[in-house]
């Protein structure tokens, strides 16, 4: 019976209804034994005259009963639902079928169904399609793919026999799970691709895959695929693992404002948890590891809808220096591997400022300086107090961020090594005071590609100068502010909040006056963050790179404002603690990644050499094994055709480096050891989390998939109809054509025994 499924889809119907078409054969002999043969002499002129006629009366009763033949054998092969399977005529044409398999092992085919995960649900439906296509002979051939990397073909072109069987079917089982996403669209154009260079006659492409929304819906890229398959003739199978949808619960994100802290002081991390099923997720817990080791106390989760998202904040200390994997687990469901997420973060005893303060008393530079370190053991910050003249590039390299506080100007080397400091990510506060050079601020300090400064300076003010717009009673020596909502004036936003009215400003510098007040008109990128009561802009916020410059034009200390003393002066540590938070450069050697791409690094040729050494990370309990932890590596050139990256362009145009890593297809932390020319080393902390768009088990509609004309070529079946390689699976249920003869044979039936039966004219 297995060889009649080949060919049809209900075999079982076949052979009991072939031995019906004996039955017009015994009717017709039957009816030939009904007359006795009785010779008269007035039957012997007819019979004379009928010899004439005999052989074409026995060609139309041999016709006749071919036609009720073939009439009983289409009821058969109808009830037996006869698939064509092009495939079986190939060896006569010359030519084979080709079948590309897509196997998605993205990571959500890790999903749990019962005792297994679909991605094994797939492995086995696969085994039962190349052990059934095996038998069937012919000439298949046979190329699998991997959704997660369509370039590296698990199979390619192989001939589709018994022994590919039993040399590919040891590693299929073994064949592991990815954890990246589905490159749906590459795959199905790779697949053309092949099937288009390989000009096979029946061309079949088959995609096992769990069939999530996210990857098939509202895909305009994916149906442009399956309509360029239809243009090379090729059919499209699209196999769905599993049955039906699956809530799921993740940590969709893991951050924190700064991967630096301190040691001692709590370092704030937000967990974003989503909801992806249909029904509220209630009594979630989550646990906190660091390095390893789970840390007292739980995370309690608020109830989340269907749908929606919550974002938890969480503070940590940590109690010793040096990098630590900090890991957030949430309690198991059917999708493990989305339930944990990392970051790595570097604690340091202190994290220092660097404050710049050309007055002589430094007076200003005290107060902010008490502001951020008061108690070291509190703030975690350290302050380093310098004038412009003793102040180097390796202050800057060693500073989380930089305030430049009454600094008239500075030296145009001084001035290119700050501008490499912000567009690497470091962030700088500009406060002018007095002796500020006007000029140098509004020319130099703005030079296209250098924009350290947001705005041309005007004149300075003060709030007693019959310039000001303040009606005559309210002429006083002060301004209060007006704070926009950002996160360094949280304190004075936050509702009731007592501290924004404690503010008095007397003096500050007005911009140019063909400077634009609107942020929108100007369009230049610079956003106003405070103004006067009398509408005059006094802080900016502008980027440079990767790094983020503020810029207030009225002073830090007590000389231009009442900021740092009571009753302000609670606001105002607290703002210079976000200031730091907000200015707070990312740690040069911490990454922060997903498992989306193949991994690889880029740097300067000049910087390091091309020996490199990478640590992959252990396998937790319960994990997959690991087979090497560790790798010794060299680093290339990249291709003349690819893009430059920032790093090289930052490094004006160096020549570069570029380290693929293969081996980084799970998450962990990978340290990246890297060498100088001198012999120094440095470590690089690559953190890889699973893809958060994954999570999302939601299941497609085919209809958009399989209507319209440019897609007739596509099915969406289910695991257990599967067809065999070997040439069933490109076939096609012949329903159609087989009522269409059958009808035309009845019809011929019909008027051959209309012919041959007896009909006498009618009597006068």
């Amino acid at each position: 019976m297995s060889a009649l499924s080949q060919f049809f889809l209900n075999p079982a119907f076949f052979l009991p209804g072939a031995a019906l078409v004996l039955l017009p054969i015994l009717i017709h002999i039957l009816s030939r034994l009904r007359y006795r043969t009785v010779r008269f002499a007035a039957m012997e002129f007819l019979l004379a005259s009928e010899e004439l006629n005999r052989r074409r009366l026995i060609l139309e009763q041999l016709l006749q009963l071919l036609l009720r033949i073939l009439a009983v054998l289409l009821f058969v092969l109808l009830i037996a639902r006869l698939l064509l399977d092009p495939g079986r005529l190939l060896m006569l044409r010359g030519a084979s079928a080709h079948h590309i398999v897509l196997l998605d092992d993205s990571l959500s085919m890790r999903d749990q169904e019962g005792d297994q995960s679909l991605f094994q649900s797939a492995l086995v439906t696969l085994e039962t399609m190349l052990v059934e296509g095996s038998r069937q002979g012919g000439a298949a051939r046979v190329t699998i793919l991997g959704l997660s990397d369509p370039r590296r073909p698990l199979v390619s072109d192989r001939v589709l026999d018994g022994a590919f069987v039993q040399e590919f079917m040891p590693r299929l089982r073994n064949q592991p799970c990815s954890y990246r996403p589905a490159l749906l669209a590459e795959s199905l154009q790779a697949a053309r691709d092949i099937l288009a260079a390989d000009g096979s006659v029946s061309p079949q492409v088959h995609v096992l895959t769990d069939f999530r929304a996210v990857d098939w819906s509202n895909r305009p890229e994916v149906l442009s695929a399956l309509e360029a398959l239809g243009t090379i003739k090729a059919g499209v199978d699209i196999v769905r693992i599993g049955r039906d949808a699956r809530s799921n619960v993740a940590i969709r994100e893991l951050s924190a404002e700064t991967l630096g802290a301190a040691r001692g002081v709590p370092w704030r991390m937000s967990v974003v948890i989503r909801n992806h099923g249909s029904v509220r997720a209630a009594g979630l817990r989550a646990t906190v590891l660091v390095d390893g080791a789970s840390q007292p106390g739980r995370i309690l989760i608020p109830d989340i809808e269907p749908g929606s998202e919550v974002l938890i904040p969480h503070d940590l200390s940590f109690d010793s220096e040096g990098r630590h994997l900090v890991e957030v687990r949430l309690e198991t469901d059917p999708l493990v591997e989305d339930n944990r997420r990392l970051l790595a973060v570097d604690v340091a005893e202190r994290r220092t400022v660097l404050i710049v303060d050309d007055e002589g008393a430094q007076e200003d530079a005290g107060f902010v300086s008490a502001a951020l370190a008061a108690d070291p053991a509190l703030t975690g910050l350290s302050t380093a107090i310098r004038t412009s003249q003793t102040l180097t590039a390796g202050d800057l390299s060693t500073s989380d961020c930089v305030y430049l506080l009454n600094v008239r100007e500075l030296p145009a080397d001084l001035v290119l090594v700050l501008a490499d400091f912000v567009r690497r990510g470091g962030g700088i506060a500009w406060f002018p005071g007095e002796q500020a050079s006007v000029q140098w601020y509004s020319e130099a300090l703005r030079k296209p590609g250098m924009k350290l400064f947001p705005l041309p300076l005007g004149v300075l003010q003060t709030a007693a100068s019959p310039t000001t717009d303040l009606l005559a009673q309210e002429q006083t020596p002060f301004l209060t502010p007006v704070f926009e909502q950002h996160p360094i004036f949280s304190v004075y936003n936050a509702p009731d909040s007592p501290f924004p009215e404690t503010v008095q400003i007397s003096r500050w510098f007005q911009p140019a006056s063909d400077w634009k007040p609107d942020d929108g008109e100007r369009a230049d990128g610079v956003r106003t963050l405070m103004r006067l009561r009398n509408g005059d802009p006094v802080a900016f916020e502008h980027a440079l790179g990767e790094g983020r410059i503020l810029t207030f034009l009225t002073g830090a200390g007590r000389r231009w404002s009442n900021w740092p003393a009571a009753p302000a002066a609670p606001g105002y540590v607290v703002m210079h603690l976000l200031m730091h938070q907000y200015l707070q450069r990312p740690v040069p050697d911490i990454e922060l990644r997903e498992l989306v791409e193949p991994f690889s690094l880029r740097w300067s040729s000049d910087e390091w050499t091309d020996s490199v050494e990478v640590y992959l990370p252990e396998a937790g309990p319960g994990e997959e094994p690991v087979a090497e932890t560790f790798l010794r590596l060299q680093a290339l050139q990249p291709q003349p055709a690819e893009a430059v990256s920032g790093a090289a362009k930052a490094t004006g145009g160096n020549a570069e480096l570029q380290l693929t890593i293969p081996q980084a297809g799970r998450p962990g932390m990978y340290r990246v050891r890297r060498f100088r020319p001198d012999g120094a080393v440095g470590d690089l902390a690559v953190v890889l989390n699973v893809p958060a768009a994954e999570s999302a088990l939601a299941l497609a509609d085919p209809a958009p998939l399989t209507t319209g004309a440019d897609r007739g070529h596509v099915r969406v079946i289910s695991g257990d109809d599967a067809a065999a390689l070997g040439g069933s699976g490109a076939g096609r249920e012949l329903r159609w054509v087989l009522l269409g003869l059958l009808a035309a044979v009845l019809v011929c039936e019909q008027l051959i025994s209309l012919r041959l039966s007896y009909h006498p004219e009618a009597a006068r």
